[in-house]
């Protein structure tokens, strides 16, 4: 099976400009080709569900891995992303490259410093 890839939408570029700040985006970069087929989450209505951006990626793979039909979904040229990680769909994690993709990502999210929790799936609450 092919890596899911974690991306962010490079600022500005009309291809990506309606993916909401925050989304998770995932795909499956198909090589040789100069467009990758993403699919996002961006928690729209406050799901309750879909906390962090690993609960976000895990319903946007979910729907890479069913090539479900949705909105939030398109073919998008490789200069409209930027790699930040990958996505391991067995545990609901997001595996980020580095220090750099950390600080790319808090800054998608809003926030100045990361918090790791955003990386793993929310735990149920006792």
């Amino acid at each position: 099976m092919a890596e899911i890839v974690v991306y962010l939408p490079v600022p500005g570029h009309p291809a990506t400009e309606e993916i909401r700040p925050g989304s998770a985006i995932v795909g499956r970069p198909e090589p040789g080709s100069d467009a990758v087929r993403i699919y996002y989450e961006g928690a729209l209505y406050g799901q309750v569900n879909m906390r962090t951006l690993a609960d976000r990626a895990v319903h946007a793979c979910g729907r890479l891995q069913q090539d479900y039909p949705t909105t939030a979904a398109k073919v998008v040229p490789r200069d409209a992303l930027t790699v930040v990680g990958t996505f391991d769909p067995r545990a609901g994690t997001v595996m980020l490259t580095g220090r750099q993709s950390e600080r790319a990502v808090a800054h998608w999210l809003g926030t100045s410093d990361l918090d790791p929790a955003e990386l793993e799936p929310e735990r149920p609450r006792r």
